[in-house]
């Protein structure tokens, strides 16, 4: 399915879904925190209950509030992460269909980064805050993409794994935390986020885009977890059916909660906000708690 058909195909499921008596519900509203226990064999002992804030997927805009993304924030620091993930779709500047980069930031894009760092200004952690962008941050433009990584490193720290990782060090034992561009767009590089790191050593990489996996099967590079967020856990979720939309070429598989291949894990976030559709239907949206264990 192309992106345009997705789009097109998602706004009639959800004008279906309005017109149904009693089928809409406030579920885009029930923020609820997911606590997921991963187990990591090989974990030095020092990072034993390391616990990741993941958040994702706010969209701010016209159909998002300030309100629930700073909601969010709260729920994440009530928790005390050591670390917060950030893994894209700040804005909804556009859905590309129709317009451009351009004319979305002029109509308020920037407007929209404002009020999202605004609402989770308040994100700290003690062994840092790292980030990596989405697709309708790139579908916005470079000019998006310049504005949330500068407003966002200059608000709040948050330190941008653009195909790069970064070393966390507890004691004399440490552990990698890898990011990547979204995997739609060309300048997405696990090669040169894997440079440098230390083979043996736990690898934890940040994704918007849970296909990822499809390269790092391709490219056989060990990878112990794999945070995401994208397909708001198809935001429409039929009983039986599942979601009948889901911008991934592997199907449902991805969908959302914990999807184990082989000895990796992939966490896939039903994030914060909503996209196109001011609706949730059985798929309310989350904050995410990862916590590390070896056994």
């Amino acid at each position: 399915m192309t992106r345009r058909e997705f789009l097109v195909n998602g706004f009639r499921a959800g004008v279906v879904l309005l017109g149904t008596k009693g089928v809409y519900n406030t579920s885009r509203y029930n923020l609820g925190l997911g606590r997921v226990m991963l187990q990591v064999p090989t974990l030095p002992s020092s990072f034993e209950g390391f616990k990741i804030g993941l958040l994702s997927d706010f969209h701010s805009s016209v159909i998002v509030s300030e309100g629930l993304i700073s909601r969010s924030a709260r729920m994440c620091m009530d928790e005390a992460p050591d670390v917060i993930a950030l893994t894209g779709d700040f804005i909804t500047g556009t859905n590309k269909v129709g317009g451009s980069a351009k004319v979305a930031m002029e109509r308020g894009a920037r407007g929209y980064i404002d009020r999202c760092v605004d609402a989770l200004s308040t994100l700290r952690a003690p062994m840092g805050i790292y980030g990596v962008l989405g697709n309708h941050d790139f579908w916005s433009g470079q000019g998006a993409v310049d504005a949330i990584c500068q407003s966002f490193t200059e608000r709040i720290g948050v330190v941008w794994l653009r195909n790069k990782n970064v070393r966390i060090q507890r004691g004399d034992k440490y552990i990698y935390i890898l990011g990547v561009d979204d995997y739609w767009q060309n300048s997405c590089s696990l090669v040169e986020a894997y440079r440098g790191v230390d083979a043996a050593a736990v690898k934890i990489l940040l994704s918007h885009n849970p296909d990822i996996n499809i390269e790092i099967e391709s490219s056989r590079k060990r990878i112990d977890v794999v945070l995401s967020g994208h397909t708001h856990g198809g935001q429409i979720v039929f009983p039986f059916i599942g979601a009948p939309f889901l911008p991934s070429t592997l199907g449902q598989k991805y969908i959302s909660g914990v999807v184990r291949d082989g000895v990796r894990q992939t966490y896939i976030t039903t994030g914060v906000g909503d996209n196109m559709l001011p609706l949730r239907y059985n798929c309310p949206p989350e904050v995410a708690i990862i916590t590390l264990k070896s056994s």
